[in-house]
């Protein structure tokens, strides 16, 4: 399924990521913004919470619990670790396992499912649109910090 690759191909992305200098790497994006690091961190909490939080309901044709998500404490522990001392390396190569976990649990729901319609707050959902709009939210971030990398490579020579 494309949107699996397309998921999948943020592990490419973070790869490249290896090379950003570290002065970089805590460096706020722009004003008011995370810096790369916080952003890599957002990405891993995330992706554990669709393991631990969403999968589970998934497998299960379950409905998500209504209990409400404090998305706000999920971003702030994320740039929390970020800034806790863990090294770029350790936070890219923790943040690629985790993707790459999730994308291999995707590739074991059948086709079928996808497609498959359940309910969440009062909208109805299917995995391939919820997987769409998390693979848009990571593209929104990867285009934050290549528009980052740009200007601070324009600057650097």
């Amino acid at each position: 399924m494309s949107l699996v690759k397309s998921f999948a191909e943020q592990v490419d992305w973070l790869e490249e990521l290896r090379t950003v200098k570290e002065e970089l790497w805590l460096e706020p994006i722009s004003s008011g913004k995370w810096s790369i690091g916080e952003v890599v961190s957002h990405f891993k909490a995330w992706d554990l919470f669709v393991i631990h939080h969403r999968f589970p309901y998934f497998l299960e044709h379950q409905t998500f619990p209504e209990n409400e998500i404090d998305a706000e404490k999920i971003n702030q522990d994320a740039a929390l670790y970020a800034k806790s001392g863990v090294s770029k390396s350790q936070l890219l190569q923790e943040t690629i396992e985790t993707r790459a976990s999730l994308v291999q649990q995707l590739q074991m729901i059948p086709e079928e499912w996808w497609i498959q319609s359940f309910y969440y707050k009062n909208k109805t959902l299917t995995l391939a649109a919820y997987i769409e709009g998390l693979s848009e939210h990571d593209k929104h971030h990867q285009n934050q910090i290549s528009l980052f990398l740009q200007k601070t490579a324009n600057h650097a020579g």
